[in-house]
């Protein structure tokens, strides 16, 4: 009687892989939303660079980089008044545009305001949102990594299914 060949092992890897796919779409989900919460305190910056002490803010086309930019998740970036410390000039929000995730302003005209007194608002978070973005960022590499997973688990199938192959292609000798 003959006995085919059996891949039962490879029901269990797929089924493992389908498995880690949904928690690592659950994980990113999750910690997108928790990140959303706690990167929420609000801030309110008067006049940066109003003394000798603060470099020279400046508006031109490379762009200027406001000094909190670096907190931890800093967003939602808002100018509420700019002013050319040179004439003391308003400089009206349609000369410059602001990314709001980076804190840079980059201006949209041919002037460059190159002595720049900022007020603005932003938001932030805590040492707790550091903590998700950096397990986020390490979380994305895992999706990097999913195709040499994948193919370790065939190189795994493909060498269950021949050693159970081959020790049942015994032979009866004379």
């Amino acid at each position: 009687m003959k006995k085919k060949a059996q891949l039962g092992n490879l029901q269990g890897i797929i089924m493992v892989l389908i498995i880690v796919g949904i928690l690592l779409g659950a994980g990113f989900f999750i910690f997108d939303e928790f990140q959303n919460q706690i990167d929420n305190t609000a801030n309110t910056v008067t006049s940066e660079n109003n003394s000798a002490t603060v470099g020279i803010a400046y508006i031109n086309n490379t762009g200027y980089t406001v000094a909190d930019a670096g907190e931890p998740c800093f967003n939602s970036l808002v100018i509420t008044e700019a002013i050319n410390r040179t004439g003391d000039i308003t400089i009206v929000a349609g000369n410059f545009t602001v990314d709001a995730s980076t804190g840079i302003i980059t201006n949209a005209t041919d002037v460059v305001f190159s002595n720049v007194t900022l007020s603005y608002t932003y938001r932030d978070g805590t040492t707790a949102c550091t903590g998700i973005e950096a397990t986020t960022t390490a979380m994305l590499t895992i999706p990097e990594l999913l195709g040499l997973i994948i193919l370790i688990a065939v190189i795994g199938v493909i060498l269950a299914v021949i050693f159970n192959v081959i020790p049942g292609a015994k032979t009866s000798g004379a």
